[in-house]
């Protein structure tokens, strides 16, 4: 029941997405803002003339892409209350986990996607070459790991809708700013880089870099392993948010259709 339930929430969910775009409005608009954002950070190895700087700052951005729409569950999450759907999943007596995680799912084939397009964009413009068949296991890898935590954002923004974008901005640009993106995670304290190590993107672009530049190595397995098992755990904890969200609404019928 519980993969039904995953698989005709999917569909919706990929229904609702083909609804938001053409394919103009997706390559010239969402695309071509992605493919700017890339260009403007490798710009700097250009200004700079370093070309590892380059190759640095473009793949930490297609990586980036990857974690920026897959975050984009938790405040799409929190449409559900001002559709009105809410209450309807709240009655039924399931989890409400399988229904957003299946109607999410898409934001992992479209933020895989997305990032492979960006590079091929991008990397000739930039003078980019090499042996990049890494690429699209590595991206799935962090698509997942970002998965768990934005559902953990979701679990948040069903309670507080009107923090669910903020909350998001904050977790995304903070794992950007942290996780190895643009410079090298060595230039920040300790504790920081502690704090990194338990958000999406860091393991896995960590991972990513060590497959392009040495191939398929132990490092580079420990690293895409540890990206899986940090989205795993904020996917636990997400399961827990909307069981007390589920459970606490049910007792006290305090679910409604806004805020």
């Amino acid at each position: 029941m519980t993969i039904r339930i995953a698989a005709n929430a999917a569909r919706v969910g990929y229904r609702e997405t083909r609804s938001q775009y053409t394919w103009r409005s997706w390559l010239f608009g969402w695309v071509l803002r992605l493919v700017a954002q890339t260009l403007f950070f490798a710009a700097m190895g250009i200004l700079v003339g370093s070309d590892d700087l380059i190759e640095f700052a473009l793949i930490g951005n297609v990586a980036a892409g990857v974690t920026l729409m897959v975050l984009g569950i938790g405040p799409d999450t929190a449409w559900e209350r001002s559709q009105g759907t809410l209450p309807l999943l709240i009655a039924a007596p399931r989890s409400l986990l399988p229904v957003f995680a299946g109607r999410n799912v898409f934001h992992l084939v479209q933020g895989v996607g997305e990032g492979l397009v960006i590079f091929v964009l991008v990397a000739p413009w930039v003078g980019v070459e090499g042996n990049y068949l890494w690429l699209p296991p590595a991206l799935m890898a962090i698509a997942l790991g970002s998965y768990g935590l934005g559902l953990f954002i979701a679990a948040f923004a069903i309670r507080k809708p009107r923090w669910g974008n903020t909350i998001y901005n904050l977790v995304y640009w903070t794992t950007v700013a942290i996780g190895g993106v643009n410079v090298s995670r060595t230039v920040f304290p300790h504790w920081v880089q502690q704090v990194g190590s338990f958000l999406p993107l860091v393991h896995g672009l960590t991972g990513l870099r060590e497959l392009l530049s040495n191939g398929f190595t132990g490092a580079a397995v420990g690293q895409l392993g540890l990206e899986l098992a940090v989205g795993a755990a904020w996917f636990t904890v997400a399961l827990a948010g909307f069981a007390l969200f589920s459970q606490g609404g049910r007792k006290d019928g305090t679910i409604d259709l806004v805020e």
